[in-house]
């Protein structure tokens, strides 16, 4: 019996070593394909003559005219990191047992968004500063882009868009899946939302000067709830279990309620732009907030309407 037990202890030391390092080989393998998409991306828009590649490409003229070398570089990245990075974790994801198929199923989903986030960028673009313009905030655009191609580019990158074939106690072929669609969903339209709030805060303009109060933070935090609360429907369209699917659209009407009373409220200070300067609008712009979620804690009817919440993302939607 001793020597039983001894040999299942180092079967379970070898399964927790083995699991461990595919770990850091995923991560490994996430961080190169990282790099090298990159260099790519950089090769392809500065020095495309290197792979005898006409020296300006009439697309990347276009972009320059613009002032969006920059925007256009990160997008350039995002469209090569996800195949790049489906590439070479697929060997990775072979040793882990995971679903191939399935896996650039996903990924093909994936690069059709960023196609048509760069596209939606495109019309976006002259709402925004370039560097040097009016403003100096041209960087502004390049973050908002990378925060909304983050979530696909990581799931590429990661290989979690590689589901690993279910154990015994594991959830079904179709509700990882499903698990997975609704993280890259919940996390995709969260900096959606924020990108969103921010581009109408940006151009708010009844008054003027109370844009200050429309985009930071207001349209970041009302952005930020609506992105979350259209994340969430999602999800729980996804989910197959009444309960569950019950209970994440009930957080997603909470989210809704919140990002509605945060957008009326920023509304509500923004009109003091008829009255004082932008720098007067800005210094009353994050004690109001501040003010609302102390005011909902304390009352019960507001509180019905403004909750402050944590996501969290579906269980190994991530793995």
């Amino acid at each position: 019996m001793t020597a039983t037990g001894t040999g299942s202890g180092f079967g379970s030391d070898s399964s927790e070593a083995r699991v461990k390092r595919v770990r850091a080989l995923r991560i490994t393998t996430g961080t190169a394909a990282g790099i090298v998409s990159l260099t790519l991306a950089l090769v392809l828009t500065l020095a495309p003559e290197s792979l005898g590649l006409p020296s300006s490409p009439a697309l990347y003229e276009k972009v320059r005219a613009q002032d969006r070398a920059t925007e256009g570089v990160l997008v350039a990245w995002a469209l090569l990191a996800v195949p790049v990075g489906g590439l070479l974790q697929t060997p990775v994801a072979r040793l882990r047992g995971a679903r191939i198929a399935a896996g650039w199923a996903l990924l093909a989903s994936y690069w059709l968004y960023v196609l048509l986030v760069a596209v939606a960028v495109w019309q976006v673009q002259s709402l925004f500063p370039p560097p040097g313009g009016p403003g100096k905030s041209g960087g502004l655009l390049g973050a908002l882009t990378m925060l909304v191609l983050a979530t696909p580019v990581c799931a590429a990158c990661s290989g979690a868009v590689f589901r690993p074939v279910p154990g015994e106690d594991s959830d079904t072929p179709g509700g990882q899946v499903r698990s997975h669609l609704a993280a890259v969903a919940l996390l995709s339209w969260v900096f959606n939302g924020v990108f969103i709030g921010a581009l109408i805060g940006r151009n708010f303009s009844f008054p003027w000067a109370g844009s200050f109060a429309m985009f930071f933070p207001g349209g970041i935090l009302w952005g930020f709830h609506a992105g979350a609360a259209l994340g969430m429907l999602i999800g729980a369209r996804l989910q197959r279990a009444p309960e569950a699917r019950a209970e994440t659209t009930r957080l997603a009407a909470s989210l809704t309620r919140t990002a509605t009373a945060l957008l009326l409220c920023c509304l509500c200070v923004a009109q003091l732009g008829w009255f004082f300067p932008a720098w007067a609008v800005s210094l009353v712009s994050l004690p109001a907030l501040v003010a609302l979620f102390t005011l909902a804690s304390r009352n019960e009817r507001l509180g019905r309407w403004v909750e402050l919440r944590t996501l969290e993302l579906p269980k190994g939607g991530f793995d």
